[in-house]
């Protein structure tokens, strides 16, 4: 049996079939309001709290320059701090150079000192002798292993009118194997044998020596023989290596 509708359910069925449809569109829309309501409300909070959006970020602008100028002003300092590394390295290096200077010039000055001192001796002895004497003595070492450079400067006043000959020699006395041991030139010398010269003020000799593997030396006798029947000058020097 079918039942009939009539025209006051059919309206009532089509208002009932319509109303789902809207339903998400009023549910969004009251999301939305109570959102906005809470966004005023938050707003409005801050607000009576002293906090401006508007305010904060002026500030934030601020204090971004902020930062900005001070990290231009840092990189400015490195920059200073880095010319000042440059100019206090310069210094020290110019101060070192000036101070390398003075010590090459002190050693030039005490050198000439020494050479005016010799001089002097030659022409005003302070022991008025005036006859040959033996100025100074070096032991030099030379470039082979064992081998020396034996220097002897004699000397005799500047009022001596005539030249002086004369002959030097020397043996060099230490310890050979634990014993005792002197070594003359003619033994050690390594091309002279005996030192013949004649001068009027001064004079430099050399003879370089070599000495034997096991030999320690301790001691350096010369002998001065001038001509003419003169008595021979004998002096005994500790062997002493000189390196200036």
């Amino acid at each position: 049996m079918r039942t009939r509708l009539t025209p006051t359910d059919t309206q009532r069925l089509v208002v009932r079939q319509s109303a789902p449809r809207r339903a998400p569109l009023v549910w969004g829309g009251l999301v939305v309001v109570l959102l906005l309501c809470l966004w005023g409300a938050f707003e409005a909070g801050r607000s009576r709290a002293g906090y401006s959006v508007v305010g904060a970020a002026l500030e934030r602008r601020a204090r971004d320059a902020e930062i900005a100028d001070l990290r231009a002003r840092l990189r400015t300092a490195d920059s200073s701090l880095a010319a000042s590394e440059v100019a206090r390295r310069v210094d020290r290096e110019a101060y070192a150079q000036v101070g390398k200077s003075l010590a090459d010039l002190q050693v030039r000055l005490g050198a000439q000192a020494q050479e005016l001192a010799f001089y002097r001796s030659i022409v005003d002895p302070s022991d008025q002798i005036s006859g040959m004497r033996i100025q100074r003595l070096q032991v030099l070492p030379a470039t082979a292993p064992r081998h020396y450079r034996v220097r002897i400067v004699l000397v005799q006043a500047a009022r001596q009118d005539a030249s002086t000959a004369a002959a030097v020699d020397f043996t060099v006395d230490g310890q050979l194997r634990g014993r005792a041991a002197s070594l003359a030139l003619a033994a050690i010398g390594t091309s002279s044998r005996v030192l013949n010269f004649s001068f009027r003020y001064f004079q430099e000799l050399e003879a370089e020596i070599e000495l034997p593997a096991q030999f320690t030396p301790q001691r350096l006798q010369v002998e001065v023989r001038p001509a003419k029947g003169v008595t021979p000058i004998r002096q005994a020097y500790p062997w002493k290596i000189d390196t200036t």
